[in-house]
């Protein structure tokens, strides 16, 4: 990024020159895993070897540190495929080393945030510095990062009319699965924001104070998100409270029907276990009168009413 605001894309073979000379805003962004990007950052006179060994780690701790005369950082970054299905292999690191002239990164997998900007450069966006470059990073992050969480608060909002319109099916797997995203999420990104907050404090001193204005709006977009994040995972936990009680009481529902249909058909069980005793003397059996049966009918549905009124009668009592 050129003082007259022009583009230029750099070849490999003009890395090192330019990084000599270029009076402009230089980003190099590279695929660690490629043998030659490897070689190239391991063999850099601009970087210090700190800077070297760092952008080359595996460590994906997320953390910022201050150098000399540059910042080192890893942070969180969502990739294109990233669905609410949570897997960890969505959520990819990027490493980078900035100083006054360059930002250079370095990711493990493809990386959104680095993608938008290099789609935004090649439009003819211009960075006046590498601080305004790297807080653009932070500000991309914030985006993706309330693009998810409305998402996941429109699947809660469905959710919630469900469970109060009593569709309750399927809901508690979809509850669980909200909650691990939030707290996932909340894993990643949540130490970013306590690292802002920290450089927002310390900023390097070749950030101009619209920089640290900047910077400090990012934080507190940072940590609005995250709080979004910590809001979301509570409330998911409240509905999935809710949807438990209603099911426990849609159970004991069920069960109180079962158990009055039991009650009611005891006694008719009683009778007819007595009269099917094959044993001499069983009422209506031997003298061969024809309406002994409906009169032991009507004797178990007087009782099985009497059983139910009872049981309604106790019921209001409760």
């Amino acid at each position: 990024m050129l003082p007259d605001q022009r583009i230029q894309h750099l070849a490999g073979d003009e890395l090192d020159a330019t990084l000599a000379r270029s009076p402009g805003v230089v980003w190099l962004h590279f695929n660690a895993r490629v043998s030659q990007a490897r070689d190239w950052i391991a063999s850099c006179e601009h970087l210090p070897e700190t800077s070297r060994r760092f952008l080359l780690e595996h460590d994906d701790r997320k953390r910022i540190e201050q150098a000399p005369d540059s910042l080192l950082g890893v942070i969180s970054d969502i990739r294109h495929d990233f669905d609410l299905d949570f897997d960890p292999e969505h959520v990819s690191s990027l490493r980078f080393h900035v100083d006054r002239q360059c930002l250079i990164s370095t990711r493990q997998q493809p990386c959104s945030t680095a993608d938008q900007l290099r789609t935004e450069l090649k439009q003819g966006r211009h960075f006046d510095s590498t601080a305004n470059l790297l807080i653009h990073l932070f500000e991309s992050q914030v985006a993706q990062l309330d693009e998810i969480t409305a998402r996941v608060r429109g699947l809660l909002d469905g959710i919630e009319d469900g469970v109060l319109a009593g569709r309750m099916r399927g809901q508690h797997a979809q509850l669980g699965g909200i909650r691990r995203l939030a707290v996932r999420l909340n894993h990643h990104f949540g130490p970013e924001h306590r690292m802002l907050q920290r450089l927002c404090r310390r900023p390097p001193e070749w950030f101009g104070d619209t920089d640290s204005a900047a910077l400090q709006d990012a934080a507190e977009e940072f940590g609005e998100l995250v709080e979004d994040l910590a809001e979301t995972q509570e409330r998911a936990k409240l509905l999935q409270e809710e949807l438990a009680a209603r099911l426990a009481e849609q159970t004991n529902n069920n069960l109180y029907i079962l158990s009055l249909f039991t009650a009611m058909l005891l006694p008719p069980s009683l009778v007819a276990g007595i009269f099917g005793m094959n044993v001499v003397g069983v009422p209506g059996v031997q003298d061969g009168n024809p309406t002994a049966f409906w009169w032991v009918v009507l004797g178990m549905a007087a009782v099985s009413g009497l059983v139910l009124l009872l049981l309604l009668y106790w019921r209001r009592l409760l």
